[in-house]
């Protein structure tokens, strides 16, 4: 039997290297991200939660006005208190509305609180549309004449008082008194004081429609005001037959 011896020739060494991945198509994916981009530059800046000033610039009313109307419940009150108060986002909307149906219907307050209770959130943007075509609210300007009136009296220096006004320094009779003044004295003749027991209590008035309103007791704060806000609003669309 004859061994062989087997000799193992020279090994080589070989690099394999993975082909590289498939490239994507990032046309597509780049073209979407353009047109997002050229989508959100061309909207404007909003304030979801404007101020006092804000609704004054944006709508030409005065604040004072505004506050006014919140008082009386065409708007909603401010989320917080302060001088840095803010006004949920669609009192805008509310604003410019209240102007439409005021200055080019003529409606008045009491008119328009009631169409603003009834009216859906689509009528009433369509009412604060048409106030873009509303002439801007002219500010008074003071009088010249009246300021050179004035000086020329300061100059002729004071006048001799009229009859009218002697006749106010005279003693008047005294007037019958009325409201409550006279309910109280009307209550109280012949009677001793009563004894202290009623004490006033502050409640919330939310109205839902010109019949239907909220009564809370107060104080709330503002997030159980908005909560109570919510559900005035599904109470109205429920018996407004806008539930479904």
């Amino acid at each position: 039997m004859v061994h062989r011896s087997c000799r193992p020739g020279p090994v080589e060494w070989r690099r394999i290297v993975a082909p590289p991945p498939p490239q994507k198509n990032t046309s597509r994916h780049v073209k979407l991200i353009d047109m997002s981009n050229c989508l959100m530059s061309n909207l404007p800046m909003i304030t979801t939660e404007p101020s006092l000033s804000d609704l004054a610039a944006a709508s030409g009313i005065e604040a004072r006005t505004i506050r006014s109307w919140v008082a009386q419940g065409l708007l909603p009150a401010p989320l917080n208190r302060g001088p840095a108060a803010r006004y949920p986002a669609d009192t805008l909307e509310r604003v410019l509305a209240i102007r439409t149906m005021r200055d080019a219907l003529g409606m008045p307050l009491a008119e328009i609180r009631k169409e603003l209770l009834v009216a859906s959130q689509e009528q009433i943007r369509g009412y604060a549309s048409r106030a873009q075509g509303l002439a801007p609210m002219a500010r008074p300007q003071p009088s010249a004449s009246s300021a050179l009136d004035y000086i020329d009296a300061l100059r002729a220096g004071p006048k001799a008082p009229s009859r009218s006004a002697l006749l106010m320094d005279e003693p008047l009779t005294p007037q019958p008194l009325q409201g409550f003044d006279a309910l109280e004295h009307r209550l109280g003749q012949g009677r001793a004081p009563p004894a202290r027991k009623a004490r006033a209590e502050e409640w919330l008035r939310i109205p839902i429609t010109p019949d239907v309103e909220f009564s809370v007791r107060a104080p709330l704060d503002a997030e159980q005001r908005v909560r109570l806000e919510r559900c005035a609003d599904l109470i109205r669309d429920i018996l407004l037959g806008r539930d479904r």
